[in-house]
């Protein structure tokens, strides 16, 4: 006879949150603050200054590309605070996507981790590509790219054997450890900032100020600060985006952070603060030290020093590149790998990727899966064309993670009776009161959001269009407003027990969303449908795989099939006990009888 088993339902599978969130780890606890503040510098420098500041230089913002990294910090600033105080909550590896998991439920946690893995995966063959560009145009003269354009069949046309070998580097170190990658990061670091010193005092020194807004574009006669205009200003902020994913880096090291509640938010402010200015500087440098439409392409500044014929900061600067997009690579793969352990780990994806090594406490398998889709990419794809498929999944995780500490700072949960750990039923209707008026609310403020952020990007600015936008925006204040007087905070909230705690809620948040959707509007084509890509994969293998063999869902079928073995032993215990009694009576009724 089978047991009468019934699994939990579609709906309660798809909103189903974690709770365990203090990590109890096999990762190893190492990384200290200094540690983890050279880690977020060490995965941000690369990506924004080398690799992506001449490209929004020269086709998307011109001289103006400071403001676009003003404007993408300022943003990145309201997801630093959002980032922080979540790591002062949650002490886990996988940054946003445990977030999303705690707050939001499994299917957007499924999502939001797919966005990250996603981006990341796509980061580190960019990097190993501008990175082995450099190397092999300024050090070995282009011997290994004449010889693959000699020896591979067009099939092969974007191979890279540098950039493979690179991605190959970066595995064996990130097999090693954790502590091998910190190490490394902090020498790296010294020279990264030096070497951008040095490009700044050059370009200052040797730059003109008529290079910001005198020179025009012989090709389409393009002139001025912005010379893109607003719009470029815009899509460049968006695509500048890129350059702060390394703040995830920081804060998926949860595990393997010494003190991470105290640390995590400390380390991810400190690191966001010196890479902020360093951007803006740098940009600024770049487009005063030559006029802007003959910096481009992933050689950049080294091509700038080389034409103005400064031979001994080309080499300093050559060395700072290399050295600094190699540490952003690796911390590219170390995240990466901490997101898709984290993920793995809940069964959303194979649970042979959260496997660790006992005697690196490493996980290698999915150290190696990362390695191969990272060079995967290098093969598929040239550089150009990864370059404009960034910032989507970091934009779309911020919004997600925004949301997240708006949910988390509310006081949503039901009332508890202490002796009968139940709910009890005079409380039930106010609790459902509450929730209903947060969702009610925050449903009003979405949707007046993402209109706003789609007229502000999409639609030309005129009276009409205006009149819409202040609307929205008042229908975005006042949901706002409801949801801080209406709604309780959380007990964590109001005792102050929280290492960080983000100020002007639910306002900041509510900010945060609005400017990091109005940059992923204004993102180019190819990034929005890179976007969709992640979120149709991230359903496919979540429908096809994790909703099926998810780690909470495992444990409340293991719960339900006890309790149903359980409750058929007292069954066959009472049916026993029956017998026993009737047995009895009948011998008694007998006896009673022969007397």
């Amino acid at each position: 006879m089978g047991y009468n088993f019934k699994p939990p339902g579609l709906l309660e599978r798809l909103l189903q949150r974690r709770m365990d969130t203090e990590g109890s780890t096999e990762l190893k606890r190492c990384l200290t603050l200094f540690q983890l503040i050279v880690q977020g510098l060490a995965h941000m420098l690369g990506a924004g200054i080398f690799v992506i500041t001449p490209s929004i230089v020269q086709s998307m913002a011109g001289p103006a590309t400071c403001l676009s990294y003003f404007v993408s910090g300022l943003a990145a600033a309201l997801s630093v605070i959002c980032y922080c105080d979540l790591a002062s909550r949650y002490a886990c590896t996988g940054s946003a996507y445990v977030y999303t998991y705690v707050s939001l439920g499994e299917l957007a946690a499924a999502v939001s981790g797919f966005f990250l893995i996603g981006e990341l995966i796509i980061q580190a063959p960019m990097l190993t590509l501008g990175l082995s560009d450099n190397i092999d145009k300024f050090l070995i003269n282009g011997t290994v790219s004449a010889w693959e354009k000699t020896n591979f069949p067009d099939w092969m046309l974007h191979t890279d054997l540098i950039a493979i070998g690179i991605m190959l580097i970066f595995m064996i170190v990130n097999i090693i450890g954790i502590k091998a990658v910190s190490y490394l990061n902090i020498a790296i670091a010294v020279v990264s900032i030096v070497s951008l010193l040095v490009f700044n005092g050059v370009a200052l020194w040797k730059g003109s100020v008529k290079n910001l807004y005198q020179v025009v574009n012989p090709a389409d006669g393009r002139t001025g600060f912005a010379p893109f205009g607003f719009s470029g200003i815009m899509t460049g902020a968006g695509t500048a985006f890129f350059a702060f994913v390394g703040l995830e880096s920081v804060v998926t090291l949860a595990e393997e952070s010494v003190n991470p509640k105290r640390d995590l938010p400390r380390a991810t402010f400190g690191s966001f603060l010196i890479v902020l200015v360093l951007y803006v500087l740098t940009a600024f440098s770049i487009a005063y030290f030559e006029p802007w439409y003959e910096i481009g392409g992933n050689t950049g500044l080294i091509g700038s020093l080389k034409r103005k014929g400064l031979v001994i900061p080309q080499y300093v600067v050559t060395a700072g590149l290399i050295f600094t997009v190699f540490s952003c690579g690796l911390c590219t793969l170390t995240t990466v790998v901490r997101v898709v352990y984290s993920v793995a780990e809940d069964g959303l994806i194979f649970s042979c990727l959260s496997s660790v090594n006992k005697r690196t406490q490493v996980p290698i398998w999915n150290v190696l899966v990362c390695s191969v889709l990272g060079i995967l990419g290098s093969i598929v794809y040239d550089f150009n064309t990864l370059s404009h498929m960034i910032s989507g999944g970091t934009l779309s995780v911020f919004v997600i993670t925004a949301i997240a500490v708006m949910i988390l700072s509310y006081d949503l949960s039901d009332p508890v009776d202490e002796e009968t750990e139940e709910t009890p039923l005079t409380k039930k209707p106010e609790s459902n009161r509450k929730k209903c008026l947060f969702a009610i609310f925050t449903c009003v403020y979405l949707v007046a959001t993402v209109a706003l952020a789609a007229l502000a990007a999409f639609s030309k600015q005129h009276a009409t269009v205006i009149t819409i936008e202040v609307a929205l925006a008042v229908i975005m204040i006042v949901s706002l407003i409801l949801i801080r007087v209406k709604i309780p905070l959380s007990a964590e909230e109001k005792d102050g027990s929280l290492s960080f705690n983000s100020p002007g809620k639910p306002f900041v948040q509510g900010l945060s969303v609005l400017v990091n959707l109005i940059l992923l509007f204004h993102l180019e084509v190819k990034a929005l449908k890179q976007l969709a890509v992640y979120c149709i994969v991230g359903l496919i293998v979540y429908f096809g795989y994790g909703i099926f063999f998810s780690r909470i869902t495992v444990e409340k079928q293991k719960r339900h099939l006890k309790e149903t073995i359980s409750l058929k032993g007292q069954m066959n215990h009472l049916n026993s006990s029956h017998l026993q009694v009737i047995s009895q009576l009948y011998l008694l009724v007998r006896q009673q009888l022969q007397i």
